[in-house]
């Protein structure tokens, strides 16, 4: 078995953090559900919809859906200058 999932979450975003300067945002995509919410447990998980910088919750039906877009954290997304659609 591998290890955590939390610790390969946390491995990763430290790796990104250090390709590139220490005041860029990574804006951390993930192509499942499960993945995003275990490395954003305390976060709501959304759908950004690609091209674009909007996204979707959950209960909405694009949620997941569109031809191209990615899972990611709530606050990610906002920090990333994403918006929520309406």
């Amino acid at each position: 078995m591998g290890p955590p999932m939390n610790m390969q979450c946390a491995a990763l975003l430290l790796m990104l953090a250090s390709t590139g300067s220490a005041q860029a945002f990574v804006q951390t995509k993930f192509a499942s559900e499960e993945t995003a919410r275990q490395c954003c447990p305390t976060d709501m998980v959304v759908w950004l919809t690609l091209p674009g910088n909007t996204f979707v919750v959950k209960g909405d039906p694009r949620y997941g859906t569109t031809q191209r877009g990615a899972y990611m954290c709530e606050r990610d997304a906002i920090a990333a200058g994403n918006r929520g659609a309406h």
